[in-house]
């Protein structure tokens, strides 16, 4: 019996020794666990004044923020569907440099207000088009000339030129922009209303600035008939003179450029400065039955004449602000 006890002792010491190893196990392999970074973590926010909006979008994107426009004027942040172009810059932000945010956004302050910002890229847009509506300006228009069973569409006056309808004898051509008669273009671009604009310098009132334009465009393509007769007015000199600077090179330039310096009128009512200019006129020679009058402002007669027949011709020197008629008189020229 006393040889079995130590035995015994020894078996238990060892049991009681393996069960205390087998539970420091987990103990030892918990230490090992680390705890994760906190999620309310930012980084320092960068100083973005002066950089474009995408230059500080790209910047705060690579720290895990998120850029929140707004506006120059306080406004409430952009909406997300506005994309900034390189015009918009930032002058603030918050937090500013330096500091952290609190949460994913960083409110960035720009240059401009949203409302502003989409005025500019309207106007952009709208310059961008005329820009290439000017660029194409040369098959802007299309031309339609000819008689019934005859009729021709060309694309520009050059064309006219050589086409079947140039020498017919026949109307102008009728004008298109875009499918739209011109006399019925209410929106022309600067350069077309730089001509109207010339037109109306020269005293003459616009009534539908796209007939005015037609008129213009026509004297380059081809001369109605009877051009010669009906270019009587400040109207008709002042655009034949504008036609001049479209197309000098035309075939029928001389006739043009005579009615631009050689002025003209007929028979009517006129008023001196306006449909006519002040200066000397005189009628062709052998007039016979000629009546004409002088006029005040407020219709008093300056002077007239009867002219039963003059071998010569009539002469009259008239001034601005007066009204002239003549009567059976013919073509006037002014001659001084």
């Amino acid at each position: 019996m006393k040889l079995r006890i130590p035995a015994l002792l020894a078996v238990l010491v060892v049991a009681l020794t393996g069960c205390g190893e087998g539970e420091k196990q987990p103990s030892s392999g918990g230490s090992s666990i680390k705890a994760s970074p906190s999620a309310a973590h930012r980084a320092i926010v960068p100083d973005l004044v002066g950089k474009t909006y995408q230059e500080a979008k790209s910047q705060l994107d690579s720290l895990d923020y998120r850029a929140r426009i707004v506006g120059a004027d306080g406004e409430q942040p952009w909406q997300r569907e506005t994309v900034p172009d390189e015009s918009v810059v930032i002058i603030s932000t918050s937090p500013a440099s330096g500091g952290f945010s609190g949460n994913e956004y960083v409110d960035v302050k720009v240059n401009i207000s949203e409302k502003d910002f989409l005025a500019g890229v309207k106007a952009k847009a709208a310059a961008a088009a005329v820009a290439d509506a000017e660029a194409g300006i040369a098959t802007r228009y299309t031309y339609t000339c000819g008689g019934v069973g005859q009729s021709r569409e060309y694309t520009t006056f050059k064309d006219v030129w050589v086409g079947i309808n140039y020498k017919d004898g026949g109307t102008a051509c009728s004008i298109k922009v875009l499918g739209i008669p011109l006399s019925s273009k209410t929106e022309l671009l600067p350069s077309e209303m730089k001509l109207v604009a010339a037109v109306a310098a020269k005293g003459v009132k616009i009534s539908t600035p796209g007939s005015t334009l037609e008129r213009i465009m026509n004297l380059c393509a081809k001369l109605d008939s009877a051009y010669t007769e009906l270019a009587t007015t400040i109207e008709s000199q002042a655009e034949s003179e504008m036609a001049l600077t479209v197309c000098p090179d035309a075939p029928h330039a001389a006739v043009l450029r005579n009615t631009v310096s050689n002025p003209r009128i007929v028979d009517g009512t006129m008023i001196v400065g306006q449909t006519m200019e002040p200066g000397t006129w005189k009628t062709k020679p052998g007039v016979k039955g000629c009546y004409w009058s002088r006029n005040t402002g407020g219709g008093d007669i300056v002077a007239n004449d009867f002219v039963d027949f003059a071998p010569d011709g009539v002469s009259v020197i008239v001034s601005s602000g007066e009204g002239f008629k003549s009567s059976n008189c013919g073509t006037w020229t002014k001659i001084g």
